[in-house]
């Protein structure tokens, strides 16, 4: 199994797998580098994790991040290996604006994945007002964060049901 994504999955572990982390990555960059990274895996890996979109908040530009979603979620049905897309942490910012583009895409982006048939991980939720689980600057998961986030994974990957 491997992880890519951004940021908010560097703390993030599971055993016999790796964790490619690209901090400040947006959903574009991460498409970019996946050709890379897929042919650089051994014919063993059969499961992706993907977890990325925090960075694109900021752009302020929710149409171009969610076509950039579909763009890698085209390119993930193709690679052939089983794809879960892990959804955004909801973060402590003050900002409403902030809060309320996050909320956005996990809505957004569990509705795309149901009707692309593809796994979606909801963290929202789990993450929601739990400021234990937070670093100091309120975006990146702390020791216990990373452990939710990584058992929340998981879970995931454990019940998926089987092609």
């Amino acid at each position: 199994m491997v992880g890519v994504g951004d940021s908010i999955i560097r703390h993030v572990r599971f055993f016999n797998a790796v964790t490619r982390c690209f901090p400040g990555s947006t959903v574009r960059d991460i498409l970019e580098r996946l050709s890379g990274i897929l042919k650089s895996l051994p014919t063993t890996v059969f499961r992706l994790i993907v977890h990325v979109g925090c960075n694109d908040t900021s752009r302020r530009e929710s149409e171009k991040t969610k076509a950039d979603f579909m763009d890698l979620i085209n390119f993930l049905k193709i690679c052939g290996k089983t794809v879960l897309i892990s959804g955004p942490l909801p973060g402590l910012s003050r900002s409403t604006e902030r809060f309320s583009r996050l909320l956005g895409m996990n809505t957004w982006l569990q509705a795309a994945c149901l009707t692309q048939k593809c796994c979606f991980i909801d963290n929202f939720n789990l993450f929601w007002n739990r400021t234990s689980f937070y670093c100091l600057d309120g975006t990146h998961p702390n020791r216990m964060g990373s452990s939710i986030l990584s058992a929340n994974i998981r879970y995931a990957v454990q019940t998926i049901p089987r092609d």
